[in-house]
């Protein structure tokens, strides 16, 4: 992930651009990309200090997924896999955050916004201020998908009857192909 500093106007936006896209302000003329390497120590510091806010509740997992071997399909072979997450503050009237782009939605923590969302608190990761992780994910097919998991049948319908009930038509279900089973 690149940050670009552009001045507009006299006022300094800081963007975020993945590397696979291009900028939506490249396409504009009169905005002007600014290295990093050139900025000023002040102007370090600042966009330091938003990428310390951006990044914020962003953590790295790793998990341990079986691959088949190609010459032989009986053997299995296992290989770390990195997972980028981002929580959401559990505190009441915080933004839910996407788990997965990390964007934050309008809906908020301890209301019934909640209902949209299939939440996972994952208890067993180590956080600084040692509160578990709460993740909001769109299904628990999205939550199968970004985790490489599964989860029971059991478990998917008593919430997607939640969520039809709640919003009075049915979600999209997915097939996923996930590693673990989840009970």
């Amino acid at each position: 992930m690149l940050l670009y500093l552009v001045t507009q106007n006299n006022l300094l936006v800081i963007m975020s651009v993945f590397s696979d896209t291009t900028s939506v302000c490249e396409s504009i003329d009169n905005i002007d990309n600014i290295d990093y390497n050139e900025l000023s120590d002040e102007d370090k510091l600042n966009v330091d200090e938003y990428k310390k806010f951006i990044e914020k509740d962003k953590y790295v997992i790793y998990k341990r997924l079986p691959k088949k071997d190609q010459q032989d399909k009986q053997k299995l072979h296992y290989y770390n896999k990195k997972i980028v997450i981002y929580s959401t503050r559990h505190t009441p009237g915080s933004k839910i955050r996407d788990p997965v782009y990390g964007t934050f939605s309008s809906a908020r923590v301890g209301s019934k916004d909640e209902y949209n969302y299939f939440k996972i608190r994952m208890a067993d990761f180590a956080t600084d201020d040692r509160t578990p992780l709460t993740l909001f994910y769109d299904s628990p097919e999205g939550y199968e998908k970004h985790q490489h998991t599964w989860v029971s049948a059991d478990i998917k319908n008593k919430w997607h009857d939640k969520h039809r009930s709640y919003v009075g038509y049915n979600a999209p279900r997915f097939e996923s192909k996930g590693d673990t089973f989840i009970k």
